[in-house]
């Protein structure tokens, strides 16, 4: 059987799943919030939309 949680610690996961339910929904606070305490950034849809990757391609390279 898996550890015990304390209330401690299921509060504190209670209260991180409300900040990102709130952040996900554009609330600039909890977006704060869960930057500063736990170091997590959420991106929105059109944020991720402009990211460009620098992945090599894959297969055979030409000589």
């Amino acid at each position: 059987m898996g550890a015990q949680w304390s209330l401690s610690q299921e509060e504190e996961d209670l209260h991180r799943q409300r900040l990102f339910r709130k952040a996900r929904k554009g609330d600039e606070k909890a977006k704060a919030e869960l930057q500063e305490i736990y170091g997590v950034r959420l991106w929105s849809e059109k944020e991720r939309a402009a990211l460009v990757y620098d992945t090599p391609k894959r297969g055979k390279q030409k000589a």
